[in-house]
């Protein structure tokens, strides 16, 4: 089987597509379902003591309707609601897209921003919002309190079984102790290394154990000095401090969206800034593009088939490692929530809304929505997407001539994926703003303490909007 270079052209997009939550009207129901109720749902120990099969708790006979907002409306959207329709008549999904659009000018995107957060916080939008677009202030709809923490009904409901996911990836999405936000989808954030280039010098990586960022500039100057590459990694120095700043633990202590509050002007940032230019400044890494001129290269994986076309773009022969981390005390491998739902405090349909989550995430829903831009949660799916890359398989490499598939190759992936504890948070706005003004300091032209006083009033400013 061969998949021709559009497949290379997909491997970017996935940070650009349509998804997030928009709507206008509550749902028409007239019941109020909850879980339980809140005097006996938890023991005094913290565990659940009324465990049940919530399923069962579904409206069959009254007519009720799930309101879903998002930005976009997509196909897979819309087939889920036919499917859910079919297996329960008496349950109605609105889909409300703010957009029919593909793409957003900068005035309706504000719009859509302020319109969301407008519906979100005062309770009376949709029951369940889709929120992908990074720019949407979700702490600070977490903070106020205006999702249900979803935790409790994995929990609760003996339906659900937690085999049958990813729970590392749900587990560990959590903010504020709870589920606020439940992916149903992820990709990971790793290292793709140059294992001809590294073998050759006899350096021994081990990105298990203390994977710092100062770990990674002593095994790089190794690599350096006993091999011939000149560089350890290509990229520039304001992504690798947003790589930084958007680890979970590490944007906790940057930035509470929720309570307004952000801690840029502290020695933690501007110690994260020096830190950042010291890897140029020894000249580990360059700015400068470097065909397989470096010995590692970050990148995201998104699919087993993008696994297998980075590997072929990137290095003859590729490894995958974790990504370094900013503290001793952290571990572990990176990734990113995708097609993320939350439920909303006020909804008069819980039980529907949690058992079309259930929905969504069950086997056959995962494979109508497998695509080349994300893993599904659902562990079974997950693996049909690798054994469908049956051993010997034959895909077109971009630069040339054939790759073919070896089901020994995706061991290192698989236990990428059973691994993945580390969630990288993101907000679009913050980002630019520590992009554009960082680049001064990485120049020369300012100091760190300046560059960081900026940032935080700039990020002031916009969290006070």
């Amino acid at each position: 089987m061969k998949k021709g270079f559009h497949l290379l052209m997909s491997l970017m997009v996935v940070l650009s597509l349509v998804a997030c939550s928009n709507g206008n009207n509550q749902s028409k129901s007239s019941n109020t379902n909850h879980p339980a109720k809140s005097t006996n749902e938890y023991s005094d120990k913290g565990g659940i003591t009324n465990r049940e099969d919530l399923s069962l708790k579904v409206s069959r006979d009254e007519k009720k309707t799930i309101v879903i907002s998002v930005m976009g409306n997509t196909p897979f959207f819309e087939m889920a609601k036919k499917e859910y329709e079919k297996k329960h008549p008496n349950i109605t999904i609105e889909i409300k897209g703010f957009t029919t659009k593909n793409m957003l000018s900068p005035v309706l995107f504000e719009k859509y921003l302020t319109t969301t957060t407008t519906e979100v916080l005062s309770g009376k939008g949709a029951d369940l919002f889709v929120l992908t677009d990074r720019s949407l202030p979700i702490d600070r709809y977490v903070e106020k309190k205006a999702f249900v923490d979803l935790n409790q009904y994995i929990e609760m409901d003996t339906s659900f079984d937690k085999s049958q996911y990813q729970m590392n990836i749900l587990e560990n999405s959590k903010m504020n102790g709870g589920l606020y936000v439940l992916p149903t989808r992820f990709f990971l954030n790793v290292l793709f290394a140059n294992q001809d280039e590294i073998s050759k010098t006899g350096v021994k990586i081990d990105d298990q154990h203390n994977w710092t960022w100062s770990q990674f500039v002593d095994v790089s100057k190794q690599l350096k000095q006993k091999g011939t590459l000149e560089y350890a990694m290509q990229d520039s120095p304001e992504n690798i401090l947003n790589t930084l700043v958007f680890e979970d633990k590490n944007f906790n202590q940057l930035v509470d969206i929720g309570k307004n509050e952000a801690h840029f002007d502290s020695k933690f940032f501007t110690d994260l800034l020096k830190q950042v230019k010291a890897l140029y400044d020894d000249n580990v890494l360059t700015e400068q593009f470097t065909e397989e001129g470096a010995y590692f290269r970050s990148s995201q994986i998104y699919s087993p088939q993008d696994y297998v076309m980075r590997s072929s773009v990137f290095y003859k022969n590729a490894a995958i490692y974790q990504m370094p981390h900013s503290s001793e005390n952290e571990s572990g491998v990176s990734f990113v929530g995708y097609d993320r739902y939350a439920m909303n405090k006020n909804s008069n349909v819980k039980m529907e809304a949690w058992d079309y989550l259930k929905f969504l995430l069950s086997y056959d829903m995962q494979l109508q929505s497998q695509t080349d831009s994300s893993f599904p949660v659902n562990k079974a799916a997950n693996e049909k997407a690798f054994a469908d890359l049956k051993d010997g398989t034959k895909l077109d490499n971009p630069k040339g001539g054939e790759v073919t598939i070896s089901e020994a190759s995706f061991q290192p992936l698989k236990q990428m994926i059973n691994e993945a504890n580390t969630q990288m948070r993101w907000n679009d706005k913050i980002q630019q703003i520590i992009s554009e003004e960082s680049k001064s300091y990485f120049s020369g032209q300012k100091s760190a303490e300046s560059v960081a006083k900026i940032i935080q009033n700039r990020v002031m400013t916009y969290l006070n909007e």
